[in-house]
């Protein structure tokens, strides 16, 4: 026991600075669609961080009729330019996950709702304090996804709700492998157990409770070599190792080997999308994906969502079938055509009435943007259009960068990945030793 003690200990005080760190940064990260962390903006940070913020937005809009009128919204909000992109003057501070035309009209899917552009100012439509992820116009209609479970067809002019559903899905059109590489990232992502936010909230749980053991395990170590602060020590030590902070490592296990898994996605992609698992081995999740809606699209006579299984179609929102297999990210209707974004599945189109791959198009493009005559696939990795520029970064970027260890070192990766194996370390003997301990007090 005193050997296992002494590797327990040893191995805490290398890695507990940089597992606190994790745990606190990934608990943010799990709840990104909190709003503060996208307004609470730090400056005088490392300048690499500056390009970071690209990535936050999650639309863009050429104006046909006056091609210097450009919008670009994101989690930093709506932002216009009148001079082609050179200076851009933010009009509207909510979260924006998408803009799209209908009419002489435009209409934005934020953290509060529709909001709508119609020749003035961004004003409030429908689903006020509703967390609208997803959202598609057609025909003076405007079909939204609040908060990836409840759709919602909404007028484009008076924003009355005429149809409200949610997608449940045939279990035996779920029935399909999923590649090892999607099943990592639901896992760390708290989306790959249970639907809803039971998910997210056992993540939480493993968040919180590695957070504590890495902080309380500091102030455990200082107590015990303060003189007179054994009574001190013996109530930490009860607040260390006990049945709840015990339990979380069976999350905490998952995230420290997901975490590896994700820290080197690149050079290990080819193997993580040749293993596929079969649907009898999978969590409770991938039979429901009631609250898995990551796009949608109207084309007046059919409702369709996409999810990370593909593409599900409806005539009135109650019996959803598959349409088209593939992780469907964004989709976008340009006219009579549909344009698709793959997650870690193929880009694609549906043209009259026939599917094809997009071939020569951005992985996860975010827009499909129309100017001077060409469409244009817009994806903050290539952006090809201006955007705004930021002297600070949001509270967000900077809990990213810390978490993938980018605020640092690209080698730092490395030490997420020693301070995850001692984490494993830390599990096993913390877990053997209360056990030990409670075997030996006949509890």
């Amino acid at each position: 026991m005193v050997k296992l003690f002494r590797l327990h200990k040893i191995s805490g005080l290398l890695a507990g600075g940089v597992l606190f760190v994790l745990a606190v940064t990934g608990f943010f990260l799990d709840h990104d669609t909190w709003r503060f962390l996208y307004t609470t903006t730090l400056s005088h940070v490392p300048k690499h961080l500056l390009t970071g913020e690209s990535r936050l937005f999650e639309g863009y809009l050429v104006d046909p009729a006056d091609p210097a009128h450009r919008i670009a919204c994101g989690k930093r909000g709506i932002f216009e330019s009148r001079d082609g992109g050179r200076r851009y003057k933010r009009v509207l501070a909510a979260q924006c996950n998408g803009i799209r035309a209908e009419g002489s009209a435009l209409y934005a899917a934020t953290d509060d709702g529709i909001y709508q552009k119609k020749g003035g100012a961004w004003r409030p439509l429908a689903l006020r304090g509703r967390y609208v992820n997803a959202l598609a116009a057609h025909d003076g209609k405007l079909l939204a996804a609040v908060e990836k479970r409840r759709l919602f067809l909404v007028d484009a002019d008076s924003g009355a709700v005429r149809l409200e559903g949610e997608a449940h899905l045939d279990p035996s059109d779920l029935k399909r492998p999923i590649r090892l590489s999607r099943f990592v990232r639901d896992l760390h992502y708290g989306r790959g157990l249970f639907d809803g936010e039971a998910s997210l909230l056992i993540n939480d749980y493993g968040a919180l409770a590695l957070a504590w053991l890495a902080f309380g395990g500091y102030l455990l170590w200082w107590l015990i070599h303060r003189k007179k602060a054994g009574r001190k020590a013996r109530l930490f030590i009860k607040a260390h190792a006990n049945l709840l902070t015990v339990a979380a490592a069976v999350p905490l296990v998952i995230l420290a080997v997901t975490g590896i898994f994700l820290d080197h996605a690149k050079a290990l992609g080819g193997f993580m999308r040749s293993v596929t698992i079969p649907s009898v081995l999978l969590p409770p999740v991938y039979g429901t994906l009631r609250s898995d809606i990551w796009s949608v699209d109207y084309d007046g006579t059919r409702f369709r969502i996409g999810n990370r299984y593909g593409v599900f179609a409806s005539a009135d929102m109650r019996k959803w079938k598959p349409e088209n297999p593939g992780f469907a990210y964004r989709m976008f209707r340009r006219g009579e055509t549909l344009y698709v974004s793959g997650m870690g599945a193929p880009n694609r189109i549906l043209e009259g009435g026939k599917w094809r791959i997009l071939p020569h198009t951005p992985h996860m493009f975010k827009d499909v943007v129309a100017s001077d005559g060409k469409l244009r696939f817009f994806s903050t990795h290539r952006p090809e259009v201006p955007l705004p520029r930021f002297d600070d970064i949001t509270l967000y970027t900077l809990m990213l960068s810390l978490h993938d260890g980018s605020f640092f070192a690209p080698w730092w990766v490395w030490i997420n990945d020693i301070a995850a194996l001692l984490l494993l370390l830390l599990l096993g003997t913390g877990t053997l030793r209360w056990w030990v301990k409670r075997r030996k007090s006949g509890r």
